[in-house]
């Protein structure tokens, strides 16, 4: 099968590559990035809000993964930069893949569609929050699955929409607590928690991201939480990482830490996916290893 993928350069995108190339599919990466693509793979600088571009490289292509969006905090500082690559990005996407008949895409969505909806809830596929409780990065999430969603019904383009979890793992382009907190901890200072560190979360391994999506490669109009079914409170990570690591932990009670997500359901995607998430402290470990060694080739 020949597929594209947005954004196949970044934190995720690189290792959705590498899973594809072994499930012996052809991968053409469209990224801005000038970073080397995994060998195999045939890359393409590109800008997804480039509609001419889009039309150009997505000929003769079966999917589209579609990971090429901005990131939480980016979102919160530039929302104008966030509309005009997340939702112009997206529809150019879709407009260019019905154009040229691609089969169908696979949209990178987010947790971020549950930003909003009361921490008390469980909630899975069927729920999503109301556009104005969601803050901005939660807002072209919701914004781009209603344009996927759209796009099957006037023109028939065959979707999975992947809400992603907090991510985490070792790299530089990794903007999770988990990372930052074995960084800081590497560097020898405190881990600093806001409040009293119990905003709850469902950190999920990149890994099993990439796992997830290549494995949702086979079926159509569905929605998969890839999410970890451990749902912990940010204090648990620091402690967990102080009694394995001795790194010192300190709590900042003059900041306000962000309220809790609700749990969200990946029952759907270990079931019809058989998508078995990386335990938590396992995840912790893999990604403590791989940073030191990041941190060690850097001195």
């Amino acid at each position: 099968m020949r597929v594209a993928i947005t954004g196949g350069l970044g934190f995720i995108g690189s290792r959705i590559v590498e899973k594809l190339l072994k499930h012996g599919h052809s991968v053409l990466v469209i990224d801005i990035r000038k970073d080397k693509a995994p060998e195999g793979a045939e890359i393409h600088l590109a800008d997804v809000t480039s509609f001419d571009q889009m039309l150009q490289l997505l000929n003769n292509i079966d999917v589209v993964y579609h990971l090429a969006n901005t990131v939480l905090n980016v979102a919160r500082r530039q929302p104008h930069f966030a509309v005009k690559l997340d939702i112009l990005g997206t529809t150019n996407i879709l407009e260019a893949c019905v154009k040229n008949d691609v089969k169908k895409i696979i949209y990178a969505s987010s947790f971020y569609v549950y930003d909003g909806l009361l921490n008390n809830l469980k909630v899975d596929e069927n729920w999503r929050s109301d556009i104005f409780k969601t803050e901005m990065f939660g807002i072209t999430k919701l914004v781009c699955e209603r344009l996927v969603l759209e796009y099957n019904r006037l023109h028939g383009l065959k979707y999975v929409i992947l809400r992603y979890g907090p991510v985490y793992g070792s790299s530089d382009r990794c903007t999770s607590a988990i990372f930052e907190f074995i960084k800081t901890g590497l560097r020898g200072d405190p881990l600093v928690i806001w409040g009293s560190g119990e905003r709850k979360n469902q950190y999920t391994y990149v890994e099993d991201i990439a796992e997830g999506s290549v494995k949702a490669l086979p079926f159509e109009n569905e929605i998969f939480n890839l999410v970890s079914p451990e749902y912990v409170k940010i204090r648990q990570i620091a402690e967990f990482l102080s009694k394995k690591y001795g790194f010192k932990v300190e709590y900042d009670l003059s900041k306000q830490e962000g309220p809790s997500m609700p749990y969200i359901s990946p029952k759907k995607a270990m079931d019809k996916l058989q998508w078995n998430p990386t335990r938590l402290e396992e995840g912790i470990e893999k990604t403590a290893k791989l940073s030191s060694l990041l941190v060690s080739v850097k001195s």
